[in-house]
């Protein structure tokens, strides 16, 4: 049986991207003939490769000649076919298709691997977002406590500019003294700020750094209430919940970029969103106990804690403030601080004292 098909053919003396020729395979022989020249092979003496991917594959049929190596290309669907049927029977074309069937298991591999590469990012993020807690808490455990404090003089150094800090005076002096006082035995070195900010507002970075804005401490109607937002936003920072919560905002890009070494570009963008940062229900309620009991500990009376949320309500009434948004006022907090301050039953505190209240900047 014949089969003649078009073909392009390649060698010495015709340009280098081959010529149009017809191919005939007749049993054992072949024969390709481009104008008055024709070459002639034994299907024995043939070489056959896979060339070009995809929809664009075909065949190469080559071998050799005195006047060196001639090879034809088969593109055309149809030719293909044909060609298939008449070398189907031969070693080559059975090897070819070994190794064809071998290279499209490979390709098929890699695209496995590349979708996995494209796909990976998309899971790790919706892993994150379903296990963003035990993650961040998982990640948490492993930053040390000297590690968090170089992370968070880091982000308040990134978020230096953006503040207008007064840490001279009164003011900063009163939140030193009454903060010292709450973090005596603390594994952490404090360090307080006062930013001049009419919104009442503070707010804790990893490694215990605790920023206070002017309007907060204006808006205190006395020490105690000043030491009890101290004592919540000191919590936490001992608890960490800023660490924590500043894994969780800075999601899994942040992560990377933190064990890669290169957070600078971030770590300002993440105190920033600290400020604002809405901490959990049971965070809220643990900071509260917890900084209750640290307010005993220090000897200060923590019913200041509980008489700030008059102070929440009467600014509620004028307009929302920051410290509100971010640290959500309820009955149920506030109550539970009260029922802690009566089971005190008839214990004195000695009044934090200060020449003026409240102090100015």
């Amino acid at each position: 049986m014949t089969t003649i098909v078009q073909a392009r053919l390649f060698a010495d003396g015709l340009p280098a991207t081959g010529a149009l020729a017809q191919l005939q395979v007749d049993g054992d022989r072949l024969a390709v003939t481009c104008g008055e020249t024709q070459y002639t092979a034994a299907s024995t003496a043939l070489r056959l490769r896979e060339i070009g991917t995809g929809a664009a594959s075909g065949i190469e049929l080559a071998w050799d000649t005195p006047t060196g190596v001639v090879a034809v290309h088969v593109f055309d669907a149809e030719a293909l076919r044909a060609l298939t049927g008449a070398l189907a029977s031969t070693p080559q074309f059975q090897a070819l298709q070994r190794q064809r069937n071998r290279n499209r298991a490979g390709r098929s591999i890699g695209w496995l691997v590349v979708g996995g590469f494209v796909a990976l990012p998309l899971l790790l993020v919706l892993l994150f977002l379903w296990q963003a807690d035990l993650l961040a808490l998982s990640a948490a455990s492993r930053i040390s406590v000297q590690q968090e404090s170089e992370l968070g003089q880091q982000m308040f150094e990134g978020l230096r500019s953006q503040l207008t800090l007064r840490d001279s005076g009164p003011a900063h002096e009163a939140i030193v003294t009454i903060g010292a006082r709450l973090t005596r035995d603390s594994k952490y070195r404090y360090r307080f700020h006062v930013a001049q900010d009419d919104t009442v507002n503070a707010f804790a970075i990893p490694g215990g750094v605790v920023v206070v804005h002017s309007g907060l401490i204006a808006a205190t109607r006395n020490a105690e209430e000043l030491a009890g937002v101290l004592a919540h936003e000191v919590q936490h920072i001992e608890l960490r919940h800023s660490l924590t919560g500043m894994i969780k905002q800075l999601g899994l890009s942040g992560l990377w970029m933190l064990v890669g070494g290169d957070a600078s570009g971030i770590l300002g963008s993440a105190a920033f969103e600290l400020s604002k940062l809405k901490f959990s229900r049971d965070a809220e309620t643990q900071a509260d106990a917890a900084g209750f009991d640290a307010l005993v500990k220090a000897g200060v009376d923590p019913q200041g804690m509980a008489e700030f949320f008059d102070v929440m309500r009467r600014q509620e009434a004028v307009a929302p403030p920051a410290f509100l948004s971010t640290h959500p006022a309820s009955d149920a907090r506030e109550a539970a601080l009260r029922q802690r301050w009566s089971a005190l039953g008839e214990r004195r505190f000695e009044p934090l004292t200060f020449e003026a209240w409240p102090p100015q900047l």
